[in-house]
């Protein structure tokens, strides 16, 4: 466990408290913050924090990125303009500033190491079935891996759907997932893979999510999950299809677990 001020980040639950009370923070944000953190003693520049965070993202990285820290700056009541913990380099990246504490266990001191970065978050609504294989076991400790979202074929309409999708799909499912489950953005350190694909026509959006055993590489749960395309405004459509994924994720461990 980390602590900072009154802050306490635990890297392997991927959640952050203040004082008693944990904050409400997506996964990925407590990941980077925790990168950062990891490492204090230097800046870590955007191009590196793009490259491990969001590979996929292509041009629409950059906006994840600033919102990203524009959220962690939220979450500790930080200020950019004159900052106790996030302090921006021009030209060049973040560095944490603040003043870190760990805690010890049995007399061992624990330092936050790499968070395991993985992939994404892809967990998935079976609207119309869900199907999880027979006999599988899983072991106490669990680290799911979101991949970037693919398209199945050239009739996805918004270019940025799927890396919408996706970081909507982070901010969903890290929230209520059983014990002995977390979410990474990478999928280092990942036994469980989240794989999602997107077909869309100008009527349909339908969305299929894998849960992929990575060691054996069986599909250990699969859903679909189908919406209305809106050639408007495809922004509630995304949101829907992430919340509903996240739900759909959740239950399905829950039950297998």
């Amino acid at each position: 466990m980390l602590r900072f001020d009154d802050f306490r980040l635990d890297p392997a639950a991927l959640q952050i408290f203040r004082g008693d009370a944990q904050l409400d923070a997506p996964p990925q944000v407590v990941e980077v913050l925790g990168y950062l953190i990891d490492n204090g003693g230097r800046t870590v520049g955007r191009q590196e924090l793009l490259d491990r965070f969001w590979p996929r993202a292509g041009t629409g990285g950059d906006a994840s990125l600033n919102t990203c820290i524009r959220r962690i700056r939220a979450l500790l009541g930080d200020e950019a303009d004159t900052p106790r913990y996030i302090q921006t380099r021009p030209r060049s990246g973040y560095r944490f500033i603040g003043a870190i504490h760990t805690a010890s266990v049995a007399g061992a001191p624990r330092r936050l190491g790499r968070l395991a970065a993985a992939g994404g978050l892809f967990a998935a609504l079976a609207v119309g079935g869900a199907v999880w294989a027979q006999a599988m076991v899983f072991r106490p400790q669990h680290r799911i891996a979101i991949e970037g979202v693919q398209g199945l074929c050239e009739y996805v309409l918004f270019p940025k759907f799927n890396a919408g999708l996706r970081e909507s799909f982070l901010a969903e499912v890290g929230n209520g997932l059983p014990r002995g489950y977390s979410v990474a953005t990478t999928d280092k350190g990942a036994d469980l893979l989240a794989r999602i694909s997107v077909r869309q026509t100008p009527r349909q959006t339908v969305v299929v999510v894998n849960l992929v055993d990575r060691g054996g590489g069986r599909i250990l749960w699969s859903g679909q999950f189908v919406g209305a395309t809106d050639t408007n405004d495809y922004l509630p459509l995304q949101r829907a299809l992430a919340r509903h994924m996240a739900r759909g994720l959740r239950k399905a461990l829950a039950e297998h677990a």
